[in-house]
């Protein structure tokens, strides 16, 4: 990847700060720079051009650069697409700084900005998220693929039940036969009912989409997503060493779900959504995944009653 073909847009409220990161960068080679001074005007020139990475501030009048990166990732969950998305802040905290991870921000920078450490970090960030979407583009190659065999869900792009079923059956042999541990975790949208009654069942297609988009992307691409239902979905993950798994890796998932609001053709909604999970180790004994599915989901009701704030086990 050659840094003049990354393209980044840089977002500051303060001019002279947008020409010296504008100078800055070109002197290490890139050349596809553009500059804007609020964040509203930046939404508008990625809603028209997305591009590899935004650099913004994140201390800015009208909207910050924390909200302005949940923005932006709503647009890349309309539009198929990841930005790579960096921060310049003067917060060196660490509980501000786990803040914008949580919400989709991939790096950040202390100001005053090192012109070294600032190309190097752009240049990390465009990586990233090239990477992604590469990734992207082959999982809607694969999609067509799986739809051809009837196997893909049409709303969501995920395996329907059956090929879900049969995906999880293979991980539980792999299990059993080579260790390590499979976590299987069955994902619930509580109020889909609700939902339905209150917006049509468009809205309710484009928020199963928007789940299953944001699931994706907390996991491997090895991991097993699929739409087990109207709503639920499954989520298998399987670990050579049994000490990885993890429950925090399907509570990052909930938390996703459950903190960030949707963009729907209704407006802005959000959504409950419950979890629960069940490991299966080497020396386990072996159980029919339909009955495993059956077993995580009576735990649903844990999830639901600690607040839809942890994945019940």
């Amino acid at each position: 990847m050659e840094r003049d073909s990354l393209s980044i847009l840089v977002v500051d409220d303060m001019k002279f700060s947008c020409e010296f990161i504008r100078r800055a960068l070109k002197q290490e080679g890139y050349t596809n720079v553009d500059v804007v001074n609020n964040a509203p005007e930046a939404l508008i020139r990625l809603e028209e051009n997305p591009v590899d990475v935004v650099l913004a501030d994140w201390l800015m009048p009208e909207m910050d650069g924390l909200e302005l990166a949940q923005r932006i990732r709503q647009l890349d969950e309309e539009s198929h697409h990841y930005t790579g998305i960096v921060l310049l802040t003067a917060k060196d905290d660490i509980a501000s700084i786990r803040t914008a991870f949580e919400e989709g921000v991939d790096d950040y920078i202390v100001k005053p900005p090192n012109q070294i450490e600032l190309a190097a970090r752009i240049y990390s960030a465009g990586r990233v998220a090239n990477m992604q979407n590469d990734l992207l583009m082959s999982t809607q190659a694969l999609n067509k693929l799986f739809e051809v065999k009837c196997t893909v869900d049409q709303i969501t792009g995920l395996g329907r039940l059956e090929d879900t079923q049969n995906r999880l059956n293979a991980l539980l042999q792999q299990t059993h036969s080579r260790g390590g541990a499979t976590c299987c975790a069955i994902l619930k949208v509580t109020d889909i009912n609700n939902i339905i009654t209150s917006y049509g069942k468009e809205v309710h297609e484009q928020l199963m989409s928007s789940v299953a988009t944001r699931i994706c992307r907390h996991v491997r691409p090895i991991d097993l997503v699929g739409h087990a239902k109207e709503d639920e979905f499954l989520i298998a993950m399987y670990n050579e060493k049994k000490d990885d798994a993890r429950c925090r890796n399907f509570k990052r998932i909930l938390h996703d779900l459950n903190h960030r609001s949707y963009k729907t053709s209704a407006g802005f909604i959000n959504i409950r959504c419950a979890m629960a999970m069940s490991v299966i180790l080497k020396n386990d004994p072996e159980q029919d995944v339909k009955h495993l599915i059956s077993v995580t989901r009576e735990k649903l009701h844990k999830s639901i009653e600690m607040g839809f704030e942890e994945v019940a086990i």
